[in-house]
């Protein structure tokens, strides 16, 4: 049995049948030719489709307005609907079709949820400390070059030394700064999420 749901103005389409997702643009279609052609035959081949076979776990944040398929290896595809009821339907229907998956709704941890902002943050402090030394080495007399025809982040990091410790620094301070009200602003956006994970 096959359920879908037309948005924005009807020039998209998100739908499940009984071993796939579907999501994508319809603007090249009428809409009451594509229902018929739906209904009769299924849903077209061009549809972005990914099957239930595939699926790893889906995800819906509560508030938001997308839910996220995590599929093959490491893929991803994020269904936008801004309609909540729809939403809701969509993400039921799914359920109701994965029954060997399992069902939970949770706070993400606060380190799954900002990983991204947490590794800027090392990365950031990383380079700090190792460009800061050589600033300070640089200052004391001591000679530095990158050795090798390929200029990497070693070439980065001493042309940053050259301009002095207090402006690594600063340079550092205002990085971290920003890094840090990105952090802030993630974390004030976790929410609970409803996952569908396989068992």
């Amino acid at each position: 049995m096959k359920k879908y749901w037309f948005l924005k103005d009807n020039t998209y389409l998100i739908g499940v049948n009984e071993n796939s997702i579907y999501s994508g643009s319809v603007k090249k279609y009428i809409k009451s030719e594509l229902v018929n052609k739906i209904e009769r035959e299924g849903f077209p081949e061009d549809i972005f489709s990914v099957p239930f076979s595939y699926i790893k776990s889906i995800e819906n944040p509560e508030g938001k307005k997308s839910i996220t398929i995590f599929y093959g290896d490491q893929s991803e595809e994020e269904v936008i609907i801004e309609n909540e009821v729809v939403k809701n339907e969509f993400f039921g229907e799914v359920q109701n079709r994965l029954e060997d998956f399992g069902y939970s709704k949770e706070k993400p941890s606060i380190f799954k949820h900002a990983k991204a902002q947490f590794f800027a943050i090392l990365f950031i402090t990383g380079i700090f400390v190792w460009t800061f030394y050589l600033a300070n080495e640089i200052e004391k007399g001591y000679q530095y070059e990158v050795v090798g025809r390929r200029q990497g982040l070693g070439s980065l990091v001493l042309g940053l030394a050259q301009f002095g410790s207090l402006k690594v620094i600063l340079g550092y301070l205002g990085l971290l700064s920003i890094a840090l009200f990105a952090l802030v602003k993630r974390l004030k956006n976790r929410v609970f999420v409803e996952y569908l994970v396989r068992k």
